[in-house]
C-alpha cells in the first residue's frame, strides 16, 4: 500500500520492461522492488524465468525467503545455488526448471560448467549489491554469465554505490537504462549491525 521510495520509483518501470539501475542503501526495500514486478510478470507469463545474482550466500537465502513469502500459493518455484550447501540438491532443484534461480557467482559458474544450469534462456537478470560483487572480485564471473544470456534480456542492477567499473559494466549490458538514486535516512536506523568475534572457522555459519 505504501511503497518505499526505491520501490515507488522502480516498480512501474520494471513492469514496463525497462532496464533499471537502482542506487539505494541496504534496508530500503530493494528486494521487493525487483521481486514484486517480476513475480507479476511470471503470473501473466508462466514461461518467464528470472536469474538473481548476489555476492553472498546469506543474501541469496534472504532473497529466497522473501520470494517464498510473496509467491506463496502462486505455483512458482525457486532454487538457491550457493556454496556450502549440497550440490546434488541444487542440481535436482534446477532440473525442475524453477521460475526463479538465486545464486552466488562461483556456484552458478560451477553449475554452468557442469551443464546443470543453462542461463541462455532467462528473460530477466538481476544483479543485487553489485558494488559488493566488485569488492569480492566477482566481476569477471558476472561478465561471463551476462555474455551468455540471450538478447533481448531484461537487466536490473541494484547497488548502494556506483563505482566507475560498475558504471562501465552497466553501459555494456543494460539497454538505455533508467537510473534511480535514493539516499534515505542512515542505513543504521534500518539495519541492526554488530561485530561478532569468531574463533574457529567451522562455527562461523552457526553464529
Amino acid at each position: 500500500t505504501h511503497p518505499s521510495p526505491i520501490q515507488g520509483l522502480t516498480i512501474p518501470v520494471i513492469l514496463e520492461g525497462r532496464d533499471v539501475i537502482g542506487i539505494a542503501n541496504t534496508g530500503t526495500g530493494k528486494t521487493a522492488a525487483f521481486l514484486l514486478p517480476l513475480i507479476h510478470k511470471t503470473i501473466h507469463n508462466p514461461k518467464h524465468r528470472t536469474l538473481i545474482i548476489t555476492p553472498t550466500r546469506e543474501l541469496a537465502e534472504q532473497i529466497d525467503r522473501e520470494f517464498k513469502s510473496f509467491a506463496y500459493g502462486l505455483r512458482m518455484g525457486s532454487t538457491v545455488c550457493i556454496g556450502g550447501k549440497f550440490l546434488d540438491e541444487q542440481m535436482r532443484g534446477l532440473a525442475r526448471h524453477p521460475h526463479f534461480v538465486i545464486g552466488t557467482p562461483g556456484r552458478l559458474i560451477d553449475l554452468i560448467d557442469r551443464k546443470k544450469l543453462d542461463i541462455r534462456n532467462f528473460d530477466a537478470v538481476i544483479l543485487d549489491e553489485v558494488d559488493r560483487m566488485l569488492d569480492m572480485g566477482f566481476l569477471k564471473d558476472v561478465k561471463q554469465m551476462l555474455l551468455s544470456i540471450a538478447k533481448p534480456r531484461h537487466v536490473l542492477f541494484f547497488s548502494a554505490t556506483m563505482p566507475k567499473l560498475i558504471s562501465e559494466l552497466a553501459q555494456q549490458f543494460l539497454h538505455n537504462p533508467l537510473t534511480f538514486t535514493v539516499k534515505p535516512r542512515a542505513t543504521s536506523q534500518n539495519v541492526i549491525q554488530d561485530v561478532i568475534r569468531v574463533g574457529k572457522k567451522d562455527v562461523k555459519i552457526d553464529l
